[in-house]
């Protein structure tokens, strides 16, 4: 499983449909608690999960960029989108916040009691185990940043299903 590929897919597959301007990536397994988080990008990149549930409500650790991101076009662009070679679970939300700080963009979050989400438990789906590459790959991000992402995200498209709320589009 490979969810930063999936991503960059996801990005890539809606420009064809319609010039969007904002982008958000959302972890499937989280739920927002205050409708007051906007889901809205901003002139910076914006990190929408600053606590949930199972960390106490706390950012998980100082630099956590995960769970919910917005990004406008240019600046998911700008960094090249998401790293392709992060296989299983864990590192390319941390791959994603460097490529963040090299292009010396600035985080920003929503206040603590507003940026609350509730993480739905569940188990680890099979063929997404810990990454055990992931902290290799990370030293790695400041050399291969503009070779890995948006423009070498390359797929086949196996189906596209246009539903009212939601596009699937299945790619191998």
């Amino acid at each position: 499983f490979n969810r930063a590929k999936l991503l960059n897919v996801g990005y890539l597959e809606a420009l064809k449909d319609f010039e969007w301007k904002c982008f958000i990536f959302h972890d499937v397994d989280l739920v927002p608690e205050n409708d007051h988080n906007l889901y809205v990008c901003a002139k910076h990149p914006k990190h929408l999960v600053v606590g949930r549930n199972a960390t106490g409500y706390k950012l998980r650790y100082k630099g956590y960029f995960g769970g919910v991101t917005a990004m406008t076009k240019e600046q998911f662009h700008q960094v090249n989108g998401f790293s392709n070679t992060y296989w299983g679970w864990g590192g390319e939300d941390d791959d994603l916040r460097i490529r963040v700080e090299l292009q010396k963009m600035k985080i920003i979050r929503p206040p603590p009691e507003v940026a609350r989400y509730t993480m739905v438990f569940h188990q680890r789906d099979s063929g997404n185990e810990i990454n055990k590459d992931r902290m290799k790959l990370l030293k790695q991000t400041s050399q291969v940043w503009r070779k890995d992402g948006l423009n070498s995200c390359f797929y086949k498209t196996l189906s596209i299903e246009r539903l009212h709320l939601y596009v699937n589009v299945t790619v191998d």
